[in-house]
């Protein structure tokens, strides 16, 4: 993650040092808040943490499987030639591929996705009570969905070109072992890359769960949460902590091309929406966005 809320651009600021600095803003929001909307904030500082955890989790794991990768890469290389290899089809390379580590990210991946959901839903459970995953059997689908724009869009067209394109330098002469080091590069190179898009589906992930629930329940008023800190985009000041009804929700445009409902302030924005009852608002004294907050949010969304 590059920023506590911020397009997928070159920063000073390390990552973890902007993981935490979202998590100490939001304390420092909970400090300072009473009343029902004091358990929102926890459930979200929680979320939070799972998701900077499922974040370093499956870079580790991705890491994992490049070397198994490698590994057996170079087992197989005994057994047949480069020549051999290249006449897999792009199928045939994919299951190798997944044969050979990746499969197990897949795994680490969807158990992230299971932990985001859990999060997504025991905020919810501060609004509504207890909610029974049973109840919502789109889960498992957006859960599937999610893990296959991943590892289709993401994470293996990246390691396909890479394989390939060591084992087209062995077939010119290139030694194995060379050819090889250079794909563990290249695919090193790409990690960080790949994180971003990783991080913003499993957010997109979490928002769609709590865009389900909230449609199950008949809920159509968000309150926006997150930090409030000095690598906030523009988009998101304007909202954090009002309450936002459906119909402003689809007047609203981060300017990224992403839904806002599910991506908020667009790429590696560590904001969210918390669905609300009209009673929860006025218990909690919530303030209700108004239509010059839409109109600036909208106005920072194309700076």
């Amino acid at each position: 993650m590059l920023c506590s809320c911020g397009r997928p651009h070159i920063t000073t600021l390390a990552e973890k040092d902007a993981d935490q600095i979202a998590i100490d803003d939001l304390s420092a929001q909970l400090r300072d808040t009473k009343g029902p909307q004091r358990q929102i904030l926890i459930a979200k500082i929680a979320a939070l943490k799972i998701a900077v955890k499922a974040d370093k989790d499956f870079r580790r794991s991705l890491k994992r499987s490049h070397r198994e990768l490698s590994a057996n890469l170079s087992s197989a290389l005994e057994l047949t030639s480069a020549e051999q290899l290249l006449m897999l089809s792009r199928d045939e390379l994919s299951e190798f591929i997944l044969a050979s580590g990746l499969g197990l990210a897949v795994d680490d991946f969807i158990g992230a996705s299971d932990a985001i959901a859990v999060a997504a839903l025991d905020t919810l459970q501060t609004i509504i009570g207890a909610v029974d995953p049973a109840e919502l059997p789109s889960i498992d689908a957006l859960k599937l969905a999610t893990a296959d724009q991943v590892f289709q869009d993401v994470i293996l067209p990246s390691t396909l070109q890479a394989t390939r394109t060591a084992l087209e330098g062995m077939t010119v002469g290139v030694p194995k072992a060379s050819a090889i080091k250079a794909m563990d590069q290249r695919l090193e190179s790409v990690v960080g890359t790949q994180m971003t898009q990783v991080n913003t589906e499993l957010s997109q992930f979490g928002r769609a769960v709590t865009a389900s629930a909230a449609q199950a329940f008949d809920l159509d008023l968000y309150l926006y949460t997150g930090p409030r800190d000095g690598v906030t985009r523009a988009f998101c000041r304007p909202l954090i902590n009002k309450v936002v009804s459906e119909a402003q929700m689809n007047r609203l445009d981060n300017g990224q091309g992403l839904p806002v409902k599910t991506s908020c302030g667009g790429y590696n924005c560590r904001h969210s929406w918390s669905p609300v009852t009209e009673s929860f608002v006025e218990a909690a004294g919530l303030t209700r966005a108004t239509n010059a907050d839409i109109t600036k949010a909208n106005a920072g969304g194309r700076q």
